[in-house]
């Protein structure tokens, strides 16, 4: 009778763990690093391998190999990183599509792009308005905030502040993308959309270190006077009006406040069509530029040579072609998580990555703290705010805890992170630092 009560305990627990659900297949994959084709030895590298739903990192090895054990299924692996090189800091980014399958261990290679890292950046996008109690919407407030990531001043006198392609829609698009990489990015330009602002000839525009200048891209004026939930920018430090060009739409340019000298009135060659710079509410992709030595933005944008419109019967798909080495810094925003519906206007060298933006709600669009290099700075102990909560959510937040605006408050210098990949340097705002 033991013998019985034993066999039939064996096999229920057997029945028992035959029964237990199976957990997802794992496979392991290497991930290597690769610079112009070629495998780099960079050893410490974070690389993240994501799939929508679960992420994982693991750094490289001395062979600049990162190896991974994840779940089967098709993953995106990504690279962010900065390193010195003869005194210059430069950036590198990278990014590749990979389907995970149980069998030999793959190796994927990264190819990296190099940038330079920019003392000015974009700290701040805010182009999305908001809505009222009434359900009213409001979105002729927006503006953009230039800032100084260094620690030395900066002359952004030949500053311009230009858009690439206006909307991310593979239907709006006329250059063919290969592999996820549009065409102009092998020829070194970025396409500038209708018209590029500048500073007015003569005025000097000299950024402190860790400090910003802001410019009113619609209305520079106190917009709260009518709408009590928008911005005043009746005290911006510039502001894009230049009504004697086809962008004389009133409601979009009012004429300036007094308190704006018309010397800081930012001026503009237009190139395309309409009568306001258009500037898109959820897949904005603003640039800053610098053009070479010797090269005068304003003369430059005129030239035929340096426009490109396959349709000369329409002004609207014509652009002016921007060298890659003249931009500073860019941002690209999409309505929506998803690279089957939207693409990357960017060259790579300029810009990877993305941030999904939501409008109507007063969100902006804010850069993240590098929190190393700020702490790191001396004077800045015991001036530096944590536990930031101003993000629209914990899961898109800043990674470093700091909360910026609240340190700059208590007299803190602030370095942002600036890796050229706009998923990595920013994140969504809930309230717009303006409407403090």
């Amino acid at each position: 009778m033991k013998k019985i009560i034993c066999l039939i305990t064996v096999l229920f627990a057997f029945v028992a763990v035959s029964c237990e659900p199976k957990g997802p297949e794992t496979q392991d994959v290497d991930v290597q690093l690769s610079f112009e084709n070629s495998p780099i030895a960079e050893e410490g590298v974070t690389v993240t391998l994501s799939n929508g739903t679960a992420s994982f990192e693991a750094l490289t090895n001395a062979d600049g190999v990162a190896t991974f054990n994840v779940p089967v299924g098709v993953y995106t692996a990504t690279i962010s990183y900065k390193k010195s090189v003869d005194g210059s800091l430069f950036n590198y980014n990278g990014s590749a599509n990979l389907v995970v399958e149980v069998g030999e261990k793959p190796t994927v290679s990264i190819i990296l792009t190099e940038s330079k890292a920019s003392q000015l950046i974009i700290k701040e996008l805010y182009n999305g308005g908001s809505t009222n109690d009434a359900g009213k919407t409001y979105q002729l407030d927006k503006y953009i905030i230039i800032y100084n990531n260094s620690d030395t001043e900066v002359d952004a006198s030949r500053m311009g502040l230009a858009m690439a392609q206006i909307t991310a829609l593979p239907a709006t698009n006329k250059y063919p993308i290969t592999d996820g990489v549009i065409s102009y990015d092998s020829e070194g330009w970025t396409p500038a959309s209708y018209a590029i602002w500048w500073f007015q000839s003569g005025t000097e525009v000299k950024i402190a270190p860790y400090s910003q200048i802001a410019i009113a891209i619609n209305g520079a004026i106190d917009h709260t006077q009518t709408y009590p939930q928008s911005v005043d920018l009746s005290n911006v430090d510039f502001c894009l009006y230049d009504i004697e060009t086809s962008f004389n739409k009133a409601d979009n340019y009012p004429a300036p406040s007094a308190n704006i000298p018309e010397s800081h009135h930012m001026k503009t060659y237009v190139f395309g069509t309409g009568t306001a710079w258009p500037f898109p509410i959820q897949s904005a992709s603003p640039f800053i530029l610098i053009p070479e030595a010797g090269v005068n933005l304003s003369d430059y944008v005129t030239k035929a040579e340096n426009q490109d419109n396959t349709n000369p019967s329409s002004l609207a798909s014509n652009y002016v072609k921007i060298p890659c080495g003249w931009v500073l810094d860019a941002l690209e925003l999409w309505p929506a998580a998803d690279e089957t519906k939207y693409f990357y206007r960017f060259p790579r060298v300029v810009n990877v990555g993305y941030q999904v933006y939501t409008n109507k709600l007063g969100y902006s669009t804010y850069r993240n703290v590098d929190k190393a290099a700020t702490e790191a700075i001396a004077e800045n102990q015991g001036k530096l705010v944590y536990d930031y909560a101003g993000a629209v959510s914990e899961e898109d937040s800043d990674p470093s805890g700091i909360d910026a605006e609240a340190s700059i408050a208590a007299g803190a210098k602030i370095v942002f992170m600036d890796t050229n990949n706009s998923s990595t340097d920013f994140h969504l705002r809930k309230v717009a630092t303006l409407k403090k």
